[in-house]
């Protein structure tokens, strides 16, 4: 029998029981506390960083490469990697534990007429009698019929309509999802007219509240996305479901969670009840809406990529276990590829990229960066795998967005400025504080066009300040950005050199597949009318420093503009106007999917897009 250990959580008090072998990772996710894990558990990201106070074993190999000489001394271990073999007592330090982080939950307002899938009728019916026999079912129907409408009604729904139509004394509201009717409420209840847009990000997921009759957004909510503890990109999150279907199973339960959890939020500002909901419209890219509706994801994860199924789908609601009315339906929007999906379609929408004349670049910068370039005539759309720097993720002093993270530097007269979320003491860097920081220091030459990173010494003209600021640690130059006595932490934030590679990475992806749709479409960037910058790392990036790094195409900045979260607007489409979604479907069928890998001009690019240009 398996030895049980007690494992103590501060500074939450909580303690749990976990058999020999465990690591604190999961005895962590037992006692119902979230950490970061970006790399999924393997070791190589450093961002489940925690000071066992009680029990603590000697370093292994992932926590001497990626752990300081005085981290260590404190007995700092990376969560994933320890295993438990006796009693312990941990501390989670702020900067480790997955917390709300600042997400965008505003994109372009593009207005669509209402065209609702869900329809309320309000109906006072002749109860019937000897002279009036007709069946409960052909009395609803009738009623309905003089307004132009022929519903549908499955075997579940004809159980329960008698006692519906008895119970509301043949008065009510029957309610219709697309040709189907699911219910008969007692009374008039035509004024609870609403469904919920969702946006499920990798990172992060967005859920709004609209009104059906109206279009309006009557509330917004949003959460980081549960999964993330069993990585930050999906590709980690595709290999912990390939472990077997408990696993799947397991990635359905966290997001399908985390849509209850927003969908409650939703309605406890509404004055709503959650079976008020008869429809959900749902986007995201292929893995998630995959982990969604609990499809296998085995081949999407290695070459050639396939997914299995393209086009939206319609599932009714207690199939999935969404805590909105048990007949009502939530609709998945079609996706383009493997690794082009669903939200990648709702942005066409809510841009029109699909109808306009000009030439025009969406670029949603992300762990995945999805580009899609092209006007009414032709789309071509391709995904790069830029890594998640730009979540902040495999950055020594990496976090997410949120307070405490650094989003803004400057450099002004010799000296460093650095700016974090919520205008607190600084904890960690963000992927803008990121590419801000990499910005500055290419203006200032600590960074030359190689991305080395200069020693003081080999800089002459620096100011006092920066030249300060150089340090040399763990075998490589760094940046102190906000020193130990500054931060929250104890200890300093510091910008590295393997930090400075992981931007070259990501951006050299970025250019890249920009500048192969561009040759693929037989243009330069000269050619381009605008850049339509999407997500939250979009959204709050600077695009002088974005440029700077080499992020963009070479365009004039006010070629540059910013759509904010164009996923969610595209799903708050969907969900208004169910002609919309006929729309979606000819451009998931029609958008060229333009696949990078083994593409040697991608290759070539890539290599050369490494480099910061002047």
């Amino acid at each position: 029998m398996s030895k049980v250990h007690r494992v103590r959580f501060q500074p939450f008090g909580r303690e749990v029981r976990v058999l020999d072998g465990q690591t604190i990772l999961d005895a962590a996710r037992a006692a119902g506390i979230e950490m970061n894990s970006p790399c999924g558990g393997k070791g190589t990201c450093g961002g489940c960083r925690v000071e066992i106070t009680q029990g603590a074993p000697p370093p292994d190999g992932p926590s001497l490469e990626r752990l300081t000489a005085e981290e260590l001394h404190r007995n700092v271990r990376l969560a994933c990697q320890v295993r438990v073999t006796g009693d312990m007592t941990v501390v989670i330090p702020a900067e480790t534990l997955l917390f709300d982080q600042q997400i965008l939950e505003t994109g372009i307002d593009t207005a669509v007429s209402p065209e609702p899938n869900v329809r309320r009728e309000f109906l006072r019916l002749q109860e019937p009698g000897v002279a009036d026999q007709r069946s409960d079912h052909d009395r609803v129907l009738d009623a309905l019929g003089d307004r132009g409408l022929s519903p549908e009604a499955d075997v579940t729904m004809l159980r329960e309509l008698p006692g519906a139509l008895r119970a509301a004394g043949f008065e009510g509201t029957a309610v219709m999802v697309g040709d189907d009717l699911v219910a008969f409420e007692p009374g008039d209840t035509t004024a609870r007219h609403f469904g919920v847009a969702v946006d499920v990000g990798t990172t992060t997921v967005v859920a709004s509240l609209i009104e059906l009759a109206t279009g309006r957004q009557a509330a917004v909510a949003s959460s980081a996305n549960p999964q993330a503890s069993h990585g930050d990109d999906v590709v980690s999150r595709i290999e912990h479901c390939l472990r077997g279907p408990s696993q799947l199973t397991e990635m359905q339960g966290l997001i399908v969670g985390c849509l209850n959890d927003l969908v409650g939020r939703l309605c406890d500002e509404a004055g709503l009840r959650p079976t008020d909901l008869f429809e959900a419209a749902v986007v995201g890219n292929t893995t998630m809406t995959h982990l969604l509706l609990g499809l296998p994801v085995d081949h999407i994860g290695r070459s050639p990529f396939i997914p299995a199924v393209r086009e939206g789908l319609s599932v009714i609601a207690r199939e999935l276990g969404l805590a909105i009315h048990p007949r009502g339906r939530i609709y998945v929007g079609p996706t383009i590829a493997g690794y082009v999906g669903a939200d990648t379609v709702a942005g066409i929408l809510a841009t029109r990229l699909h109808e306009t004349d000009g030439l025009r670049m969406v670029i949603d910068i992300g762990t995945n960066g999805e580009l899609v370039l092209g006007n009414r005539e032709r789309l071509l759309a391709c995904s790069t795998a830029a890594g998640p720097a730009f979540e902040g993720a495999r950055i020594k002093y990496g976090m997410r967005a949120a307070a405490g993270a650094i989003d803004r530097v400057d450099i002004a007269d010799g000296r460093l400025r650095v700016h974090a979320i919520g205008d607190v003491p600084a904890v960690g860097l963000c992927g803008t504080g990121l590419i801000e920081a990499v910005s500055a220091c290419l203006e200032s030459g600590i960074v030359n066009e190689m991305g080395l990173m200069q020693a003081a010494a080999d800089l002459p003209g620096l100011s006092q300040d920066l030249a300060a600021r150089l340090i040399h640690t763990n075998g490589e130059t760094a940046l102190c950005l906000v020193s130990a006595e500054q931060c929250s932490t104890g200890h300093p934030v510091l910008l590295t050199q393997r930090d400075v590679r992981e931007v070259q990475l990501a951006k050299g992806a970025m250019f890249a597949g920009a500048a192969v749709l561009m040759a693929e479409m037989g243009v330069t960037a000269d050619d381009l009318d605008e850049v339509l910058l999407a997500g939250a790392f979009g959204n709050y990036i600077r695009p002088e420093r974005a440029r700077r790094v080499g992020l963009l195409p070479p365009v004039p900045l006010e070629k540059v503009k910013f759509v904010g979260n164009a996923a969610g607007t595209g799903a708050r489409m969907l969900l208004a106007n169910r002609s919309q979604r006929r729309t979606a479907e000819h451009v998931s069928r029609s958008v060229h999917h333009v696949e990078l890998s083994g593409r040697a001009d991608f290759q070539e690019i890539f290599a050369e897009a490494m480099l910061f240009g002047a």
